[in-house]
């Protein structure tokens, strides 16, 4: 006679599954001029005057994204932007909270800085939605080495709030970068 035996089946995950995805993009605002290097063509914008962009966040799902989420928008050579002037002007009427602003290390040599805004996504994302987060920010008129010599991407984050019940599946596709370089306020051209 044989002896049946249990086993336990394995419990099933209750926490959600999304994958989060960004895209940055270009300044909507049209370039002041191109440079050419090299024979390449690049567009460049001169401050003083401000600038607009589009960035677009989503969750590709399977479950929809609690609030708390954090949503980056980053633009590079910290010194020319003024800082205190970023201002969303549509989320797709998702509601945005600020939580602070940061810099990373884009180069050392010489030293290229990042500037981040960062803010909090204060309600649930569904599976398969996304939203652009129009905006606009003061490009100052300042250069230094790093303008002089640094050819750059805008940069977008969509990340968990910190300590979630959430799995995001595949976080190689959360940050972005735009694919064109352009050039702020290079030397006098």
């Amino acid at each position: 006679m044989a002896a049946a035996v249990a086993m336990p089946l394995a419990a099933a995950s209750t926490q959600s599954q999304v994958n989060l995805w960004s895209t940055a993009r270009l300044p909507d605002s049209p370039p002041d001029g191109v440079i050419t290097e090299s024979g390449n063509t690049l567009p460049y914008y001169q401050g003083p005057r401000t600038l607009a962009f589009t960035y677009t966040f989503g969750n590709l799902g399977p479950d929809p994204l609690p609030g708390g989420a954090v949503v980056s928008l980053g633009l590079p050579l910290d010194l020319i932007w003024n800082t205190a002037t970023l201002a969303i002007t549509n989320s797709d009427g998702y509601s945005l909270a600020p939580a602070g602003t940061r810099t990373e290390t884009i180069a050392t040599n010489p030293l290229a800085l990042r500037r981040i805004w960062d803010f909090v996504l204060n309600q649930e994302l569904p599976a398969g939605a996304s939203f652009a987060v129009n905006f606009t920010v003061d490009l100052n008129d300042l250069s230094d080495d790093a303008t002089d010599f640094y050819r750059v991407l805008m940069r977008s984050d969509f990340q968990l709030q910190p300590g979630a019940d959430v799995t995001d599946t595949d976080s190689t596709n959360n940050r972005n970068s735009n694919t064109e370089y352009v050039v702020f306020n290079p030397p006098r051209v």
